[in-house]
């Protein structure tokens, strides 16, 4: 699909006239609001789609469904992911490939269009919906990446590759901190999940791409993984949902959660914090969201491994930020054992209306200065 130069004019407008306002609540108090409110649904509610220039080669498995879902970190490190994607034992041929942070137009992934330039290189069937309009170069790493280059589209989103065709394709918006996202992250949007009917041949079933919150709690996650299930209710088709749950176990956004998540990360004893952060579905400090993908029938316990998926950084975090620059050197160098123990699972597959399944985590892939900061991983169904 090629990129739209009165698309692109418009996000770049809607950008401009984003920046001067310091918190979401002076945006909405702005005379312009109305209007600029309108066109901001219409931006982002743009579903692209991805055709092959050939329809895929059938599956050398035709009796199981190969299903990758890997968080690629906007494709900041894009030849890499492709790489992997294309020529890795575990990843390649996949049926589907769910991706999570997907830039369309931000400069610190070189102004690309992350997923169709994936749906292009694996000639698959593709899907992109945008969850933010970001006003500037990113955080963390983001703006030495972009390097002073201004953005195009500027949109981060959630994509979906399918060696199948994909119909029915719908967006489930979710309860976002609006707020804190435009207010601290300097973005304008909400979180998703990305829905489609995936047409196998002889089997349809539902894939869902969905990027739950990572800032606030996990009750807040919890009413995110509501409202995508009760649109899934009445689903008489099996379905997929695959994606970066966030699912570290604790709350943030309050003035003591950061010391409260410091003290666990500096002083639990070793095998039961590792079991907190890579069991997140057990014990009393779990993620709720679990209990209702239990109770709405869906199944993640076979189709995962518990190996972590994220490799946590102190520097990634807000909390760190708004130190002063020396007490946050000194904080920093306290928390550096923290650090090593933080090995979190946050990215899952669940599935309704399957045989059965297995999942496992690719190793060697993830971490400062690879494919993405998040592990890829596989699953496959019957």
């Amino acid at each position: 699909m090629e990129r739209d130069p009165a698309f692109l004019a418009e996000c770049q407008a809607l950008a401009r006239a984003l920046r001067p306002s310091r918190t979401i609540a002076d945006l909405r108090e702005g005379r312009e609001w109305p209007a600029l409110e309108a066109r901001l649904r219409q931006v982002l509610a743009h579903v692209r789609r991805f055709l092959p220039d050939r329809p895929p080669l059938p599956s050398v498995q035709p009796d199981r469904i190969k299903a990758v879902h890997w968080n690629v970190e906007h494709g900041n490190r894009y030849e890499r992911v492709e790489d992997a994607l294309l020529h890795q034992d575990d990843l390649r041929d996949a049926d589907l490939v769910f991706l999570n942070e997907t830039d369309l137009g931000m400069a610190r992934a070189g102004n690309r269009d992350v997923v169709g330039e994936l749906a292009r290189a694996l000639g698959r069937y593709g899907v992109w919906a945008p969850l933010f309009l970001e006003t500037g170069a990113g955080r963390y790493d983001d703006v030495r990446l972009a390097n002073g280059r201004p953005n195009a589209e500027a949109l981060f989103g959630l994509g979906l590759l399918s060696r199948w065709p994909v119909s029915d394709v719908r967006l489930v918006e979710l309860p976002s901190p609006e707020a804190y996202q435009f207010d601290i992250e300097r973005m304008y949007g909400r979180h998703i999940a990305v829905v489609a009917t995936v047409e196998r041949p002889g089997s349809r079933f539902v894939a869902v791409a969905v990027h739950l919150e990572v800032h606030r709690t996990r009750a807040l996650r919890a009413a995110q993984m509501r409202a995508l299930l009760a649109q899934l209710e009445h689903e008489t088709l099996p379905v997929l949902l695959a994606g970066d749950f966030n699912t570290h176990t604790f709350d943030r956004g309050r003035m003591w959660d950061p010391f409260v998540g410091a003290a666990v990360l500096m002083f639990a004893p070793s095998r039961a914090l590792e079991h907190r952060l890579l069991f997140p579905d057990q014990g009393h400090t779990r993620e709720p969201l679990f209990d209702d993908l239990k109770r709405a029938g869906f199944e993640w316990r076979n189709l995962v491994d518990r190996a972590p998926t994220l490799k946590l950084r102190f520097d990634h975090l807000d909390e760190m930020r708004v130190l002063p620059r020396l007490a946050r050197r000194r904080v920093r160098r306290a928390l550096s054992w923290a650090e090593r123990r933080a090995r979190l699972r946050l990215d899952w597959f669940a599935a309704r209306g399957f045989m059965g399944g297995r999942g496992h985590t690719v190793d060697g892939l993830d971490g400062h200065g690879r494919a993405s900061d998040h592990a890829p991983i596989v699953c496959e169904l019957w």
